[in-house]
């Protein structure tokens, strides 16, 4: 009978040693400890058994809101840049993640690439681009005296910076800014001299060995850098992007709608639906299978009205296309002539071949997207049109990424 209590006392102990010694050990421990031999058992009665320990979860997976999962500052060698772009990177210090460097993309020119902070790990980013406009190119501090076109590009790229601050903080989903810089004017093909002296007609053009800048390659690297450098799920970046221009970065806008880019959803003019400029990126996305959606931000009577007083294209190109209608007769007959017949008259050709071109213009679309506007697009899908008394210059503040048009601006929300 001693013996049987005595093996029981035996088993008990060495169960209950096992119990401890598997209990201070480090589950993720592979080293087995060595086993001892147990002390000697007195003749005592038998202890009644423990309490079996309350039934334990096992551990949750990491949620993918852990620090690992946030996005990560990239690293990048900022005294590469420009110093007033250098200088501009220095002053967002621990003011969300900002990349800023050369991209193929971008014709090799610098692109700021930015994620305010506030980022929700499970929620989905959403990209936007934005084009500036003429001589922001260049970013240099305000300094007294200084003339606006030298230090109005650290302004438009801050007024951006701040809007999308604030469209991360008001939007169920998380916001990616890329923001190119164009070349300021180039020599265009097939002109002698610079053709423009103010801003980069050929900005996101690609057009031969000179002109790389292309969209999609731009997309391309930005998606990988997010993925890399910032640790961004590419499960979490939509492929439907916001593409939009500022004044003269509307330019931008019809060259990528031109090259057939597909993952445009929507474009947004700021003050930018110059003469060709909207209405042609409206022609280029309509021959697309699901035709991209196009916002037109305009101040009322300002320099993008295509009825207002800087630049009444609308008003002009119809009163022209009248004129030719009443002169086509003449014209035509004039426009048959060699141009070094005896009796030519060089000013009347040169008036004919515009009145005949403007009349090709208004025929193929313009006729119709001048009708539209005057009612500001009620009945012309997939076209926007936001009237406003903000300023020019300030529009990137209050409308980039869309941050005050309203969500229901189209039948399906953006």
């Amino acid at each position: 009978m001693r013996g049987r209590e005595a093996a029981a006392r035996l088993m008990i102990t060495v169960m209950t040693a096992i119990s401890l010694i598997a209990g201070a050990c480090d589950e993720r421990e592979a080293v087995p400890r060595p086993r001892t031999a147990p002390a000697p058992v007195s003749p005592v009665e038998t202890p009644a058994p423990a309490p079996a320990p309350a039934p334990t979860r096992s551990p949750a997976p990491p949620s993918r809101d852990a620090a690992s999962e946030r996005p990560a500052p990239p690293r990048v060698d900022h005294e590469e840049l420009p110093e007033g772009l250098r200088d501009f990177v220095a002053t967002r210090e621990n003011r969300g993640l900002l990349w800023a460097g050369p991209m193929a993309g971008n014709g090799g020119r610098d692109v700021v690439v930015y994620l305010p902070p506030g980022a929700d790990p499970l929620a989905e980013y959403r990209l936007v681009y934005h084009f500036h406009g003429t001589y922001s190119e260049r970013v240099e501090r305000r300094r007294p005296g200084a003339p606006k076109k030298r230090w109005v590009g650290w302004a438009r790229l801050q007024q951006t910076l701040d809007a999308i601050d604030e469209l991360q903080a008001s939007r169920p989903y998380n916001v990616a800014l890329v923001y190119p810089f164009s070349a300021g004017k180039r020599k265009e093909p097939d002109r002698r001299g610079y053709f423009n002296r103010a801003y980069d007609r050929m900005w996101m053009l690609p057009s031969g060995p000179d002109y790389t800048d292309s969209f999609a390659t731009l997309d391309d690297e930005v998606r990988r850098l997010l993925t890399r450098s910032f640790r961004i799920r590419p499960s979490t970046i939509a492929r439907e992007v916001i593409a939009e221009g500022h004044s003269a970065g509307g330019i931008a806008l019809r060259n990528i709608a031109r090259a057939g880019v597909d993952n445009v959803g929507e474009y947004i003019f700021l003050d930018a639906s110059f003469e060709g400029w909207a209405d042609g990126c409206y022609a280029e996305t309509r021959k697309r299978e699901r035709p991209a959606r196009i916002s037109i931000v305009m101040t009322d009577g300002g320099i993008a009205d295509p009825f207002g007083r800087h630049d009444p294209w609308c008003s002009r190109l119809e009163r022209q296309a009248g004129e030719w209608e009443k002169q086509k007769t003449t014209c035509a007959a004039l426009l048959e002539r060699p141009a070094d017949a005896p009796g030519d008259d060089p000013e009347a050709r040169a008036r004919c071949t515009t009145l005949r071109g403007v009349a090709v213009q208004w025929r193929d679309g313009r006729e119709r997207w001048c009708a539209e506007m005057k009612s500001d697009m009620r009945d012309l899908d997939g076209v926007y049109v936001h009237r406003t008394r903000v300023y020019h210059g300030d529009q990137p503040r209050h409308f980039s990424g869309g941050l005050e048009l309203p969500s229901a601006r189209f039948s399906a929300p953006i």
